[in-house]
């Protein structure tokens, strides 16, 4: 017998929902946010490389309010459904448009659809020793306290689903942490890099 078929959201959807929830918990309209995407896809793709056509009015020439409207009705669009396909070059300025903790999520979920744990490169940087040993504690102390009600009958099953997701996300937390004091130790003894 075939397992059943599992599909997956396509990644629009995703981005889409974590984007809708940021919009609610944070109080952020639209236009507002399509203005960090906007300033966000035009400083990341040369002139002739953009698909989409968002502008943001430099040195005070135009109207700053009309770019809001305009480019408040593109993101609008994708949001809505009236435009099908997110582009790959939008999606990546839109997800790096989305503040913390929406944005570590979301690069989360699209990596778990691959199988991949996202490591942020600017957090496993060596500079960050003493951060990296405070957030490692930190996360720990969030994994614990996330695991403690799952934990509380001594085993994890099906009764424990509500606290999986939050659990997930903290073990990767931790991995990460550790991953970059794993880094910092061995930039300092090269004889280790290999």
């Amino acid at each position: 017998m075939k397992p059943k078929p599992h599909f997956l959201p396509k990644r629009q959807t995703v981005i889409y929902g974590f984007t809708e929830q940021m919009l609610r918990d944070t109080g952020t309209n639209r236009r507002s946010f399509a203005m960090v995407v906007a300033d966000q896809y035009l400083s990341m793709y040369a002139l002739d490389d953009r698909e989409v056509p968002f502008r943001i009015t430099l040195g005070g020439e135009g109207d700053g309010d009309a770019d809001k409207k305009h480019n408040g009705q593109i993101l609008g669009r994708y949001l809505d459904g009236v435009v099908k396909t997110l582009p790959a070059d939008l999606e990546d300025a839109w997800v790096m448009s989305l503040p913390e903790p929406y944005r570590s999520n979301c690069e989360r979920e699209l990596c778990r659809r691959r199988g991949v744990l996202p490591i942020r490169l600017d957090a496993l940087e060596a500079s960050a020793q003493t951060v990296g040993i405070g957030q490692m504690m930190s996360d720990f102390g969030d994994l614990v306290s996330a695991m403690t009600p799952a934990m509380a009958d001594g085993v994890i099953d099906e009764k424990d689903r509500p606290y999986v997701r939050r659990i997930v996300k903290e073990t990767d937390d931790m991995v990460i942490g550790l991953l970059t004091f794993r880094k910092s130790v061995v930039a300092a003894c090269p004889e280790l890099q290999a």
